[in-house]
């Protein structure tokens, strides 16, 4: 194997995973960040005002950018392959399975919450398309059957099939690129409404469809939509991949992909939440296709909405799949450590250094495959498989396969027996993504960098703001969701309160 993850100098033998390049890169972490979620910053801005709303933006892009940095220099030092599991075992090993836990139950949740997403904006496209008014048309089976949720949960399952089974993020860049067209589709509706290309206001007097756009509103009410743009940018479970896969690595390299994945965000993120809130100023809905009138060209998005979705699902089935691994290799390896005899501590000894290996046998066995990418070794060109590699690399492919299917079938399952996640994936939201964004790049590079300089200063800064941020969230969460139902959206017609603090 290649060393304990828990020194530099046995990370730096690791051996070097080429292929992934910086389009790749910045392709995924882009469409990891840019989602449904999106067309809750109009509605958002009318709850802090545009000027509130652009400050606030920039912030919480830069925090992000921020913590994606922390965890890529985390992940350099620590040495590759990486992965949470592993700068957490170099840094803060005691609480390895709590991190691991919590960023497999953030995935899942999100992913469930595009399973029901998808299924809810196809029923609402095909209500418009379907119904006629007329009963006797109207309750057709074939009508019945298409306008039901739970077929289009099933449907949303095979969308995402497809895609739930790849090894590396690099073999999803084709997926993520298609999935930014949508994307463009919807920033492109949301610009041509704003400047009159088509009438945003059609059967409606002005009066009742357009608010005034104001600057800036109460504290209160900036303060209880500071959530949404914090969890806007959430997509740091996917730099490690990225870490892993990139060709040529160097910290760069790293900060290209990083910068160009935020600035491409807060440039979409902008357009939309700008022109939205142009559009319907005070008005504004929490999710901004409920202002639009039902027209064909909204019932075409809400379709690419399910589309777009669907090519999200495996961005965050990876992350969640590779913690499950983890926390599967760790479980298996205490319950053979313990079935060993005990002498004077050389078992303990070698399971902690087992358990920092596991991480690594999970990232190499989704590039040891023949005909995906090549590792290159120190000494050696070519990865030949020995007989008990050939036997290890068949447990591998079980237990990815194993988890994977298991993964989609309590995806769906959830999704079928409930239609509204609700407040359940907004408190996984907030807990999970302040973590991801805030709490952990800052927590873990703080233990795993040892000079006090600069850097280390901003990552208790980083630190500082998700200890701030985390019990500001969960209160507003409970408040708005259960109380007033305002702050807090999703992309989904007739269901606010879904995605936003979900997504990503």
């Amino acid at each position: 194997m290649y060393g304990s993850i828990s020194s530099p100098a046995a990370a730096a033998e690791a051996p070097i995973i080429k292929g992934a390049t910086i389009w790749s890169g910045v392709v995924n972490l882009s469409n990891t960040i840019v989602g449904a979620g999106m067309l809750g910053l109009p509605g958002a801005f009318g709850g802090t005002g545009w000027l509130s709303g652009i400050v606030l933006l920039v912030v919480a892009a830069a925090f992000s950018a921020h913590g994606l940095v922390l965890l890529s220099k985390a992940a350099c030092i620590s040495g590759r392959p990486s992965s949470f599991y592993s700068v957490a075992m170099a840094s803060v090993p005691r609480y390895t399975i709590l991190i691991d836990a919590a960023v497999a139950l953030k995935c899942f949740g999100v992913a469930t919450g595009y399973l029901i997403t998808i299924s809810d904006s196809m029923v609402n496209a095909l209500d418009h398309i379907l119904l006629t008014g007329y009963p006797e048309q109207d309750e057709r089976f074939f009508v019945s059957l298409l306008l039901s949720r739970h077929v289009w949960v099933l449907g949303a399952l095979v969308l995402v099939l497809p895609f739930s089974f790849y090894r590396t993020l690099d073999e999803l860049k084709k997926a993520s690129a298609l999935a930014l067209v949508f994307v463009f589709m919807l920033v492109g509706m949301i610009v041509s409404y704003a400047n009159g290309v088509a009438d945003p206001c059609a059967g409606r007097e002005e009066n009742v469809c357009r608010g005034e756009m104001e600057p800036y509103t109460s504290f209160g009410s900036t303060l209880s939509n500071l959530p949404i743009f914090v969890f806007a940018f959430t997509c740091h479970q996917n730099i490690f991949p990225i870490v892993n896969e990139l060709d040529a690595l160097c910290q760069r390299r790293l900060n290209i992909v990083i910068c160009c994945s935020i600035g491409f965000a807060l440039t979409v993120f902008a357009v939309v939440a700008l022109e939205g809130y142009k559009t319907y100023g005070s008005l504004v809905r929490g999710d901004i296709l409920l202002n639009y009138p039902e027209n064909q060209q909204v019932t075409f998005l809400r379709i690419c909405i399910a589309f777009m979705l669907a090519l999200h699902y495996p961005l965050q089935l990876d992350p969640s799949r590779r913690c499950i691994t983890s926390l599967v290799k760790v479980i298996a390896e205490w319950n053979r450590a313990r079935r060993r005899p005990k002498h004077s501590g050389e078992i303990s000894a070698s399971s902690r250094e087992r358990l920092g290996e596991i991480e690594m046998e999970q990232e190499e066995e989704s590039v040891a495959k023949p005909g995906t990418k090549e590792i290159v070794g120190e000494g050696s060109s070519y990865y030949e498989m020995t007989r008990d590699d050939e036997t290890q690399q068949t447990e591998e492919n079980r237990l990815f396969y194993a988890i994977t299917i298991l993964f989609l079938s309590l995806s769906f399952l959830l999704a079928i027996a409930v239609d509204d996640l609700g407040v359940i994936l907004a408190l996984v939201g907030a807990t999970g993504s302040t973590l991801v964004s805030y709490v952990l790049p800052g927590l873990i590079y703080i233990k795993i960098y040892s000079r006090d300089d600069t850097s280390k200063k901003m990552a208790r800064l980083q630190l500082g703001a998700g200890i701030t941020i985390m019990p500001l969230a969960l209160y507003f969460i409970l408040t708005q969701q259960i109380g007033f139902s305002h702050a807090f959206h999703v992309a989904t017609p007739m269901r606010p309160s879904r995605m936003t603090m979900a997504t990503p």
